[in-house]
């Protein structure tokens, strides 16, 4: 290690070079790219919904979604796309409602549609878009099996939205890599499906892969962006003790037949040194921004999840790469009106909360309880919880029902199921009403708006050097290493310019 004695203001001066000198190596991506996002449609093809009747509602009983308004809801969303004429349309995952060969045909006819009007649109699979024990045809009181894909004719059915021989394709998934415009790459992963023992899992092979191709791009001055079915990370502390497939793992093989599972942890951080900035998920319904980073906190990555178009309230999506070449806008916009259909917002918003409260009472048998947390998870689900007036309303509540939950054996048990603790499930709810987790580690911490807000897309570290303070007791100059982003680090973990005991230094 050898260290460059300079004094203050040629170092700040030097900084400043630096910084300049990587802004001129990016590879700027067109003005105002925009881009249309939508996640989880869900579409159910004609024919599936023969007749109505006891098959159908027993399939549906807990159902949160608008599987019978499906189809009006994407047709709404394309017509959308065709009005605003993104540069890209993009649908991270669940485009069908149980991986049914008429919903894929349906979906792929409607994209053509974009296709046509010169509108680039890219998909990957989600977890139920190889056929699920609900791929059925409903006729009354009968419900039987309809024909589902597998992985060769999701590709050949896809092939003009991801999966052509024009596309960059890891040859063991259907993973994808292309750079649909100038100076942006993107990355779309197959992270499973209910029918594979991965589910919600990357192999090792198919992440160097994608590792490889995001440090190809980041080393080009290009943004590396990612998208995936299930999230990169928990948005809600302990969220995934519920739900093992809430967040993605990687999967490393052992003795050639069975693998090692490593958590999310793992995926993030390799992602975020790799350059990636912001994955774009779906899966669990609720629309969430989050921010986390590798593990020296160096280099951040935003998970943009997306709740289902097809549930309360139907988001979708606008993304403009903004001119500056480091940041991106999010706005978030809604399907509030079907056409042939009196208040579907409405209409939307009651199936949510039957859903969920059948849901909860059949696990808590109580319905105070199940109304409660009904609530709770559709503020979630819509995003910027703080922002709705009801927050406190509710969190006193949760907080009078606990020590009856506490007394009650089914719910007792119901977490016991699951090894979760009260004070454990306390925390899951403020995090979830108060917009903040810190996965697991609390310096990660922190509060992103979910709907509108403009982030940075360029990696850079957690906090900028200019919040450091300037003091003659200040660690700068008592040994603290720092990146030039501002970021404390315990000590180095990687070659160059650092800064230690408030001098620049260079680790070779």
């Amino acid at each position: 290690m050898k260290q460059m004695m300079i004094s203050k203001s040629v170092w700040w001066n030097r900084i400043l070079f630096l910084m300049m000198a990587v802004h001129l190596s990016w590879q700027a991506v067109p003005a105002k790219t925009r881009i249309m996002l939508i996640s989880d449609p869900h579409v159910m093809g004609p024919g599936l919904l023969i007749k109505e009747g006891d098959a159908w509602d027993e399939a549906t009983y807990y159902d949160r979604k608008l599987n019978d308004y499906s189809r009006a809801i994407y047709d709404e969303v394309i017509a959308t796309a065709l009005r605003e004429k993104p540069d890209l349309f993009l649908i991270s995952g669940d485009l069908t409602k149980d991986g049914e060969w008429v919903s894929h045909q349906y979906v792929v006819q409607k994209l053509q549609e974009l296709k046509a009007a010169g509108i680039k649109a890219l998909v990957v699979p989600g977890n139920h878009d190889m056929g699920t024990s609900n791929a059925l045809i409903f006729n009354g009181e009968e419900a039987y099996g309809a024909d589902t894909i597998n992985t060769r004719q999701f590709a050949e059915l896809y092939k003009d939205f991801g999966y052509g021989e024009d596309m960059d394709r890891e040859p063991t998934t259907l993973t994808w890599c292309c750079e649909p415009v100038e100076g942006l790459v993107l990355i779309g992963i197959d992270t499973g499906h209910d029918s594979d023992p991965l589910n919600g899992v990357i192999s090792k092979a198919t992440f160097d892969w994608v590792r490889e191709r995001a440090e190809n791009a980041t080393a080009a001055g290009k943004l590396a962006f990612v998208m995936m079915h299930h999230a990169l990370f928990p948005h809600v502390t302990n969220v995934d003790k519920f739900s093992s497939t809430y967040a993605v793992k990687l999967g490393v093989p052992v003795d050639g037949a069975s693998y090692a599972y490593y958590s999310y942890e793992s995926v993030r951080s390799r992602l975020a040194n790799a350059g990636v900035s912001v994955v774009f998920s779906g899966h669990v319904h609720a629309s969430d921004v989050a921010k986390d980073s590798n593990n020296d906190m160096t280099r951040t990555i935003f998970d943009i999840c997306t709740a289902s178009c097809a549930a309360y309230p139907s988001p979708y999506r606008l993304l403009t790469l903004n001119d500056d070449g480091a940041t991106m806008r999010i706005q978030t916009r809604y399907i509030s009106e079907l056409p042939g259909v009196d208040d579907f917002s409405a209409l939307a918003e009651t199936r949510l909360i039957e859903g969920l409260e059948r849901l909860f009472y059949n696990y808590t048998h109580n319905q105070d309880v199940s109304s409660l947390f009904a609530e709770l998870f559709k503020m979630y689900v819509v995003g910027n919880e703080p922002e709705d007036p009801r927050q406190a309303e509710y969190l006193a509540k949760y907080a009078e029902y606990l020590p009856r939950m506490k007394d009650d054996k089914q719910i007792s048990g119901f977490l016991e199921a699951y090894n979760v603790t009260f004070e454990e499930l306390t925390e899951l709810v403020h995090s979830m009403l108060e917009d903040r987790s810190h996965y697991g580690d609390p310096e990660r911490e922190c509060r992103e708006d979910d709907l509108n807000t403009t982030i940075p897309v360029r990696g850079d570290g957690w906090s900028a050097i200019v919040s450091a303070k300037w003091n003659e007791e200040s660690d700068l100059k008592n040994g603290g290493w720092y990146t030039l982003q501002g970021v404390r680090v315990s000590k180095p973990s990687r070659k160059g310019l650092y800064i230690h005991n408030g001098r620049l230094s260079v680790v070779k």
